[in-house]
C-alpha cells in the first residue's frame, strides 16, 4: 500500500470482500467484493473480511487517514459568547494550496461534531454552527456551513481538539475568556492573527488571537489587515489628578514599526458611553510615536465639536477606553486601562516587567507626557518582608498561623507618619489582610525604620524576642492566603460622589507560592517556593526597585527588623 498520509490517496493490494458473514463466498447485494488493488480518495473507515478455503474471517477495521488535511486544515475563528443565544459557530480555513476532503475529521473537546464527506478547496472557509437556522437567520444562507454541532462552547473558556481521521490532534488548544473582552459577549468573535503560523503551540495563546473587526464577526471571510492587531496602540499614560492651573491628560503610544490611523476613533471613561470624543479624520501615530490629548483642549473641551460629552478623568480612580470606529460604528479593536485613586500630579503609566513579559499600569516617578515613561513609583513605605505560612517545630504553644507577619520598611530619608492630617484619616491595608493603623496614636517610621504587623503579637515576641516591642503591630484580621494573594498598603485619598473616602496605593506585591503557573503569563510561576510551609520568609530583594514583580523576591531565613 502506499502509505505516505501527505498524499492525496492511498493505493491499497489486498483481496478483501467488504460484506457479511456467509457459508459462500456470495456477497450481500449492495456491497463490494474486490480482488484488486483499490484506491482510496479520502478518509475512510474500512471494514472488510477474507474468505479463506469457504470460511470467512473475524470483521477487520482500520482508519484511513488521506491527504494534507491535518497540515492544512486551521481554526481560524470562533464565536463563543455571542449576544444572541445560538449564534455560536466555528470557523476554519484550508491554509494549503490544494483541495483537502474532511471525512471523518471531528472535533472531541468543547464540542462534538464528526464532519461528512467534503472537499474543502484551498484558501477555502467552513462552519460548524450550534443552531444552523438561527445562524442563517444572522449571517444569511451564504455561508459554507459543513453541520450542526452538539453541545454548546464555554462561556468562560475551555479546550478545542480536532482530531484527523485517524485520531491523531490536528490542533488543541485552550481558549479564555479574559483574553479580548470585546469577544465576551459583546458580540465579537475570537479571531486568529495569522492561521498560517508554523508553530501550533501559539493557538494556546492571548497573542495569537484578536477580536474580529466587525460586530457579528466575519464566518467565512477574511478580515485580516483592516485593523492593528491586539496591543498596537495603547494608553501608556495618563495624568488624572491635575494641579489647579494644568490639565488631565492621555497618552497614546503607537508600540509597532508601522504607522497607525486612528482617525474616527473614540476615548471615553465609560464603558456604556464610549463615543465620548471622537479623534480626528487623519490622525496618524507614527511608529514608536506618542501623542497627547488634554482635557481642557480636547476631550473636556465643549467647544471641540468632536467632544460629545465631555469627560474628566476621575483622581478617584476608573476605566479609560479607546475604542476603533468606522463611520460612527464600532470596529473590533479596544485598549482598556484600569486605574486607581491617584496623588495630585502623580501620573499613572506602563509599565514593562522583563520577568513576566507583561505590562503593570502603575504611579510613576515623574510625568513624561509625549516621551517614555518614567520608572515606577517606590515608597516612601513598602512591603519588605512576607512570611505567610510559617512552620515552627513541634512544641510551640501557638499554632503556626499564629507566627504570620508583614515587614514594612521606610526606604525615605526622612520619617514618615501612616496618618493623613489633611483629611484625619490613617493608613490602612486595602488588599490581603484587614489592617488600619492607629489613629489616635499614629505610626512613625524613622528613614531606613522598620514595623511589623503581625497576626499575633504575643506569638511574634514568642518566636522573636529580639525585635523590640514598639514596632511590633497587630493582630490584624484575615490571614495571609498560603496560595498567594494581592497585599495592598494604601493612604487615605479623596472622598467621592457618593460619600465613599478611596485610598491611594503607596505598595503592591500579588504574591504566589510558586505552584500555580496557570495563574501567570507564559505559564510559569516565578515565585519562591520555599516560603510556602518550609521555614523560609518570601524576602524582597532591592527595597528600592518595584516590588510587584517576582524578579525582585527570593526566599530567605526570617528577618524582621532587618
Amino acid at each position: 500500500m502506499n502509505s505516505s498520509i501527505a498524499d492525496s490517496d492511498f493505493l491499497i493490494s489486498a483481496e478483501l470482500f467488504a460484506g457479511t458473514e456467509n457459508t459462500n463466498d456470495e456477497v450481500v447485494p449492495g456491497l463490494s467484493r474486490y480482488m484488486s488493488p483499490f484506491t482510496l480518495t479520502r478518509s475512510t473507515r474500512v471494514k472488510a473480511r477474507i474468505m479463506n478455503s469457504g470460511t470467512w474471517s473475524a470483521l477487520n477495521e482500520a482508519v484511513f487517514a488521506v491527504g494534507p488535511v491535518a497540515e492544512n486544515l486551521r481554526i481560524t475563528e470562533m464565536m463563543y459568547n455571542p449576544r444572541t443565544s445560538g449564534e455560536e459557530f466555528i470557523e476554519l480555513m484550508n491554509i494549503g494550496t490544494e483541495p483537502i476532503n474532511l471525512n471523518l475529521v471531528s472535533f472531541t473537546n468543547g464540542i462534538d461534531f464528526t464532519f461528512p464527506s467534503i472537499e474543502l478547496a484551498a484558501g477555502e472557509y467552513i462552519m460548524v454552527v450550534q443552531n444552523r437556522s438561527d445562524f442563517e437567520a444572522r449571517y444569511g444562507r451564504t455561508a459554507n456551513i459543513a453541520g450542526q454541532y452538539s453541545g454548546r462552547l464555554n462561556d468562560a473558556g475551555e479546550r478545542i481538539t480536532l482530531e484527523d481521521a485517524a485520531g491523531r490532534p490536528i490542533l488543541d488548544f485552550r481558549y479564555k475568556d479574559g483574553w479580548h473582552s470585546l469577544t465576551d459577549c459583546e458580540g465579537f468573535s475570537l479571531t486568529i492573527n495569522d492561521p498560517k503560523y508554523f508553530d501550533l503551540s501559539i493557538w494556546d495563546t492571548k497573542e495569537a488571537w484578536r477580536p474580529s473587526v466587525y460586530l457579528g464577526g466575519s464566518p467565512g471571510q477574511d478580515d485580516s489587515g483592516i485593523l492593528p492587531n491586539a496591543g498596537a496602540v495603547v494608553i501608556n499614560e495618563i495624568l488624572a489628578h491635575a494641579h489647579a492651573e494644568t490639565s488631565d491628560w492621555i497618552e497614546l503610544y503607537n508600540t509597532t514599526g508601522t504607522a497607525i490611523d486612528i482617525g474616527g476613533w473614540f476615548l471615553s471613561d465609560s464603558k456604556d458611553t464610549l463615543f465620548k470624543y471622537e479623534i480626528a479624520a487623519g490622525t496618524i501615530i507614527e511608529p514608536f510615536d506618542y501623542l497627547v490629548f488634554y482635557e481642557d483642549l480636547q476631550f473636556g473641551n465643549a467647544n471641540d465639536p468632536a467632544c460629545y460629552e465631555p469627560f474628566a478623568l476621575s483622581e478617584n480612580g476608573e476605566q479609560l477606553y479607546l475604542s476603533s470606529a468606522r463611520n460612527g460604528v464600532l470596529t473590533g479593536y479596544r485598549n482598556v486601562e484600569d486605574f486607581g485613586a491617584s496623588e495630585t500630579g502623580v501620573s499613572f503609566g506602563r509599565y514593562y516587567k522583563n520577568s513576566t513579559d507583561n505590562y503593570n499600569f502603575v504611579a510613576t516617578e515623574q510625568n513624561t507626557p509625549g516621551s517614555a515613561n518614567a520608572y515606577p513609583k517606590v515608597g516612601p513605605v513598602v512591603i519588605n518582608e512576607i512570611m505567610y505560612n510559617p512552620n515552627w517545630p513541634e512544641g510551640s504553644p501557638y499554632p503556626n498561623e499564629q507566627f504570620e507577619y508583614v515587614e514594612l520598611q521606610n526606604i525615605s530619608a526622612g520619617p514618615v507618619t501612616l496618618y493623613d492630617y489633611e483629611t484625619g484619616e490613617p493608613w490602612k491595608f486595602t488588599d490581603g489582610i484587614e489592617f488600619t493603623f492607629p489613629a489616635d496614636l499614629p505610626v512613625t517610621i524613622p528613614a531606613g525604620g522598620f514595623i511589623l504587623l503581625t497576626k499575633n503579637p504575643v506569638a511574634f515576641s514568642w518566636r522573636y524576642p529580639e525585635v523590640p516591642a514598639e514596632i511590633i503591630l497587630g493582630p490584624y484580621d484575615g490571614s495571609l492566603s498560603n496560595s498567594g494573594e494581592r497585599l495592598q498598603l494604601s493612604m487615605p485619598g479623596d472622598i467621592d460622589n457618593d460619600g465613599v473616602r478611596n485610598y491611594i496605593r503607596i505598595d503592591r506585591v500579588n504574591y504566589s507560592d510558586g505552584s500555580h503557573p496557570e495563574n501567570n503569563p507564559g505559564l510559569t510561576n516565578l515565585w519562591p517556593k520555599e516560603p510556602d510551609g518550609q521555614g523560609q520568609s518570601l524576602t524582597r530583594k532591592f527595597p528600592a526597585d518595584y516590588g510587584n514583580d517576582p524578579d525582585n523576591w527570593i526566599a530567605a531565613s526570617p528577618s524582621p527588623d532587618q
